[in-house]
């Protein structure tokens, strides 16, 4: 570890807590390093990131780790919150990606905007704190300016490096004194508070949870977990459209990459196959994007440069429901789902 400087990373989610965050410490006359740590299940609008800290003169760092990522959610040491969220292991991730790119630019200490008594896990208690950065190995070098004076001092307050005084005392889960230092800052642009992590979302998580039980996992079946729906076709994932956006999204970004199925001449659905599909699977395939596509007569098969034209067959609802990816829970008496 290096020694205590001027020079700090910033978690940065975007959300209005770290947003303070980078204003306070840049208000302090510190060299501030934004850090986004990007995760397949915590989408972010990454220009609009950028743009948040623009007229403070701050570049936007961005660091990605998915394998280790993955891991981290299979088996957290802290357990799941209400779904699949490792809200505990899931910050300890963060900050020790953060020390590598603080040892990377030869920054001091790490700040957070970190609320204590906000989140009902990792932030529920100085406990709870104090735990994660034992497990980061950051002890005393994670200063949090919103919660700072309600919380003993960190090795940068002790050593002069920063004044106490000039920190805040928030705690709990109201966002009122925020919205009070928001307003004093000029900050007028901020995203809600909700929160971005879609592990914490109940019908998110049993996609994810069917996926991890794979050993290994395809980058595409990362990216394709957060669009449409789901299909397995002697267990090859096949995705649909649900919307005009989503069939935009796969054409875009999907459609030279993988497997690919459309509407031939005429509004509706488009799907992709995360491996090659046989003859059958895509015989099958087609008759699942023509029952989401009404209009729909042919489907067009498109991969390596070449297609077909396909007449797809019927398929029932019962046999699209036992295709689905994730299947219902059956529900028995005296159980509630």
């Amino acid at each position: 570890m290096g020694e205590l400087n001027k020079k700090c990373v910033v978690l940065y989610s975007g959300g209005l807590d770290s947003l303070l965050a980078v204003y306070i410490m840049k208000s302090l006359n510190f060299s501030v390093y934004p850090l986004f740590v990007k995760t397949p299940f915590y989408k972010k609008d990454e220009d609009r990131l950028k743009s948040q800290i623009e007229n403070l003169s701050l570049k936007l760092y961005i660091t990605e780790n998915s394998g280790d990522y993955i891991e981290v959610v299979k088996n957290p040491e802290f357990g799941y919150g209400k779904n699949l969220n490792p809200c505990i292991d899931c910050k300890i991730f963060f900050f020790k990606q953060a020390k590598l790119f603080m040892e990377k630019i030869g920054a001091g200490f790490i700040v957070t905007g970190e609320v204590l008594g906000q989140r009902p896990m990792s932030q529920r208690s100085y406990s709870v704190l104090r735990a994660i950065e034992k497990r980061a190995n950051l002890i005393d070098l994670i200063l949090r300016p919103l919660s700072a004076k309600c919380l003993p001092q960190t090795q940068m307050e002790k050593e002069g490096i920063i004044d106490r005084e000039k920190l805040f005392c928030i705690t709990g889960r109201s966002r009122k004194e925020q919205f009070k230092l928001a307003k004093e800052f000029g900050i007028d642009s901020f995203e809600s508070p909700a929160g971005g992590c879609l592990l914490t979302d109940a019908a998110f998580s049993k996609r994810v949870k069917e996926l991890l039980k794979n050993e290994q996992i395809d980058k595409y079946e990362l990216e394709l977990l957060t669009i449409g729906r789901h299909f397995k076709i002697n267990k090859k994932r096949f995705v649909v459209s649900r919307n005009r956006e989503e069939t935009l999204l796969l054409f875009d970004s999907f459609k030279d990459k993988l497997p690919f199925l459309r509407c031939y001449k005429a509004a509706g659905a488009a799907g992709v196959f995360v491996e090659t599909p046989e003859k059958e699977e895509l015989s099958t395939a087609a008759a699942i994007l023509k029952r989401y596509s009404k209009k729909a007569n042919e489907i067009e098969y498109i991969y390596k440069n070449s297609s077909v034209i396909i007449k797809p067959e019927e398929i029932s609802q019962n046999m699209i429901d036992s295709l689905k990816a994730v299947q219902k829970t059956q529900k028995t008496e005296g159980e509630k789902i």
